[in-house]
């Protein structure tokens, strides 16, 4: 019979095994505490990036020493052995708290030599019930040991170390156990730097600001839009980052997550750790630059739009007898106009009615009317500009005229049309009319070219009284036979173009080569003036030009002369008039010469466009003198007294720089005869005096206005005041009190003596446009700049010592490049400098 397992007896021995599980985690356990010590330790190290960050030969050693006592740590495992049934049994005993060892006593056996039956059937009832009062046995849960051997509790630092290396450590684990064991010198990373600017485009003259600076940082905190111009540039330059980032979003959107918005194209670029990018903002947006989950900046930019320019003609365009266009125009933007160009065509209306009868007009290409600025990218500008369209097939027909500017932004702007009649050359010699006639014909139908040859030859057929010299017969032979002879277009616009060129000659007589001598030197030298060349070329031009005029006017002479002995000057000799003499003509010259050197290359220009009129305007026999006053205009007057006035109120402004600080009064000053002296008289006694007789002379100049019937500038009367108080600020020693109503005053009677000198200018204008078609006066006896002309001896009118000498010129030259030196000083005092600004402000 087959006994039954007891089941008191399984649980027992379950119970048994489960305590020696117990005691051998517990073993296990213990042996592993200064392994994971020693190991949570150098973790730590390894995981935060302390490690990495220390010299090679010290991260060496302590490699070597912890890789030592981690080997030393399981030292204890070399006597570990596995707990035996007996030490279980005691455990569970001790657990189940059990008396006498009924657990272990169930091991026991009897001796063999005990063979009686009932002492061993006693002893099995023994232990069976011993079994049954074996109720709840307990293994026990394991418990540690740790307490025991570390009782300084060393485990506890190095497990929040290794917690702490691990969740904020820098990188990841890999990297840093490489870096750990990489003994190569690593090389230096760059520390963490962002720098973002904006760069306004350089046609706004605005300057880049820096957008991480402190100052911009605390400014954007109190104000978060930055407002630049449109087209403006972000550039931005970080060190430091890994994976940085640069997104667009709407205006004060910088939520990440929202989509980005097109129309952006940064180009970007890193090199060597530097991450560069540049993109130019075309529309608002607000900028963000991340790196990874890490927000670098946000930026929120508002642009400033570039309005397009605006540009007008002012005034319907005129022209001359000499067929010289004149047009005047006014350009505006915001930050410079920097070109604006014509564009003339044909107008629909013209005397015979509407449009041509043949196209052999639109053949020709249009006219150009040449605008030039006379500063680079004004931002608003009127002028005047002017081109020989005398020779243009289309001198004499209706045109429409539009001037289109543009800016450095690209935007351009159509002015609104003008119609006029395209000024044409007046002949006045039947043979030059005729010519010009027949060529008319041609321009308008170049099927017309057989007429116009038979023209020609009726004229070759009666030459006597027509034509008077030879070579002008044998050119219109050639024209008639070019003429008959032409196949295509080219050649019949070739003859257009000699047929003028033989009717100029006619009506100029000898001199139309010196003319065509001196206009090409003119043009050469005024092209130098524009582009500022070197004082030697200006003066070599210059050189050239006057030697041109002199043959010029000796061939006018002789043509003047020619024409009076053939009596065709009889009616212009009765005629009031005079005439422009070489002389005044050198003297243009000269001031011209004059103020190139001195570097006002602009006055020169204009200069030499009133020399350009009246050369237009001359004409052979001109009367040789005519009756006119030798006196000065009042407005010419009172202008030289305000010059006079300008002139010494400066002077006194150097002076009262030179005068002692703040504090000292006049009575304290010094008496030394030079800066003291008795009386009002300008130029003489103190500082405060002479102040207040340059107040006086101001006072007495606008009587002076009143008593001409006419109305002072309102910008005296402030310029009075100013100096009145000047005059206050001087006797109590304020020097720069003084010095600031002094310059508010110069920039008063700067405006004032501006204005006056457009009056007089519009009163020479009015006197040249009153001459008549051969540059002769009608009534007054004024030469073509409209100065008085005097009766004997040389006088040049109002202008007269408005031009300083050469000496003077180099004098003022050095003193102002001595005062551009001066104001780029960094050390200057704050004074000083307001001074000297206030002077150069004068001069540009």
């Amino acid at each position: 019979m087959v006994r039954q397992p007891d089941p008191q007896a399984t649980h027992v021995d379950r119970k048994i095994a489960q305590a020696r599980l117990a005691l051998g985690f517990e073993r296990v356990w213990a042996a592993l505490h200064w392994p994971l010590v020693i190991f949570a330790a150098g973790a730590a190290l390894v995981i935060g990036g302390l490690l990495p960050m220390l010299p090679g030969w010290l991260r060496a050693t302590l490699l070597l020493a912890w890789g030592l006592a981690f080997l030393w740590s399981f030292q204890s495992f070399l006597s570990l052995r596995w707990p035996g049934r007996q030490e279980a049994m005691r455990r569970v005993e001790e657990k189940s708290d059990l008396a006498h060892r009924p657990v272990s006593a169930r091991d026991d056996r009897l001796p063999q030599e005990v063979e009686d039956p009932v002492q061993r059937a006693l002893w099995d009832e023994h232990r069976h019930r011993q079994l049954k009062s074996l109720g709840d046995l307990k293994a026990g849960v394991p418990r540690s040991s740790w307490r025991d051997i570390d009782p300084r509790a060393l485990r506890l630092p190095a497990a929040l170390a290794l917690i702490a290396a691990i969740l904020l450590g820098p990188g990841d684990v890999r990297s840093s156990l490489t870096d750990s064991f990489n003994f190569t010198t690593p090389a230096e990373r760059p520390q963490f730097a962002i720098d973002a600017w904006l760069k306004p485009p350089s046609y706004t003259g605005k300057p880049p600001f820096l957008l991480t600076s402190a100052a911009m940082t605390e400014r954007l905190q109190q104000d978060p839009e930055v407002r630049v111009p449109e087209n403006s540039v972000l550039s931005l330059r970080i060190t430091g980052a890994k994976a940085p980032k640069l997104s667009f979003h709407e205006l004060f959107d910088g939520d990440a997550s929202t989509p980005e918005i097109a129309g952006f194209k940064p180009q970007l670029k890193t090199v060597d750790g530097l991450f560069q990018a540049d993109v130019t903002l075309t529309r608002p947006a607000t900028i963000k630059v991340t790196d990874g989950g890490k927000d670098l900046g946000t930026w929120h930019i508002a642009l400033i739009p570039d309005a397009a320019p605006k540009v007008e003609i002012t005034a319907d365009p005129t022209g001359d007898s000499s067929g010289a266009l004149t047009a005047k125009w006014k350009v505006l933007d915001d930050y410079g106009v920097t070109g604006v160009t014509s564009e003339i065509y044909l107008a629909d209306d013209q005397d015979e009615g509407v449009g041509f009868s043949d196209a052999g007009i639109f053949e020709f290409d249009p006219p150009k009317l040449k605008i030039s600025l006379r500063k680079a990218s004004p931002k608003e500008e009127t002028g005047e500009s002017k081109a020989d369209v005398a020779e243009h097939p289309w001198a004499g027909f209706m045109v429409e005229m539009t001037l289109t500017a543009r800016d450095a932004a690209g935007h351009t702007t159509e002015s609104a049309k003008r119609t006029f009649r395209l000024p044409e050359r007046q002949f006045t010699k039947p043979l030059a009319r005729a010519l010009i006639e027949q060529r008319r014909r041609l321009i308008l139908n170049p099927e017309e070219a057989g007429g116009v040859a038979e023209m020609l030859d009726a004229i070759l057929t009666y030459p006597k009284g027509l034509i008077d010299r030879s070579g002008t017969q044998i050119a219109i032979a050639a024209v008639r036979s070019h003429l008959r002879a032409a196949e295509d277009r080219a050649e019949i616009d070739t003859v257009i173009s000699d047929l003028w060129q033989i009717a100029v000659n006619v009506e100029d007589g000898a001199y139309a080569d010196a003319k065509a001598e001196l206009d090409a030197l003119r043009k050469e030298l005024q092209k130098a003036l524009k582009e500022g060349a070197s004082p030697e070329r200006i003066a070599e031009l210059t050189k050239k030009l006057r030697q041109a005029l002199d043959r010029y006017m000796e061939s006018m002479m002789k043509e003047a002369q020619k024409r009076l002995a053939e009596g065709q000057q009889k009616q212009d000799r009765q005629q009031p008039g005079k005439m422009v003499t070489p002389q005044d003509l050198q003297k243009m010259l000269d001031m011209i010469d004059k103020l190139s050197k001195s570097g006002n290359n602009e006055a020169a220009e204009q200069m030499l466009s009133q020399l350009e009129d009246i050369l237009r305007n001359l004409k052979p026999g001109m009367p040789q003198q005519g009756q006119g006053q030798n006196q000065e205009s009042p407005l010419s007057q009172m202008l030289d007294k305000l010059t006079d006035l300008m002139r010494q109120q400066q002077k006194l402004m150097d002076e009262t720089q030179r005068m002692p600080q703040q504090g000292m009064g006049e009575e304290d000053q010094p008496n030394d005869g030079q800066q003291q002296g008795q009386g009002n008289q300008p130029g003489t006694g103190s500082l405060s005096d002479r102040q207040q007789g340059l107040s006086q002379m101001l006072e007495d100049l606008m009587k002076q206005f009143d008593q001409n019937g006419m109305q002072a500038p309102r910008s005296f009367g402030q310029a009075g005041k100013n100096m009145n108080r000047a005059e206050g600020s001087l006797r109590e020693g304020d020097r720069e009190q003084a010095l600031g109503e002094q310059g508010e005053a110069m920039s008063k009677l700067r405006e004032g003596a501006k204005g006056m000198a457009q009056q007089l200018m519009q009163q020479s204008r009015g006197q040249q446009d009153s001459q008549g078609r051969n540059g002769e006066a009608r009534g007054d006896d004024r030469d073509p700049l409209g100065r008085p002309l005097p009766s004997s001896g040389e006088d040049p009118g109002p202008l007269k010592d408005m031009l300083p000498s050469e000496l003077a010129i180099e004098r003022a030259r050095q003193i102002l490049d001595m005062l551009r030196s001066r104001a780029g000083e960094s050390d200057l005092p704050k004074i000083e400098r307001d001074y000297i600004d206030r002077l150069l402000k004068g001069l540009y």
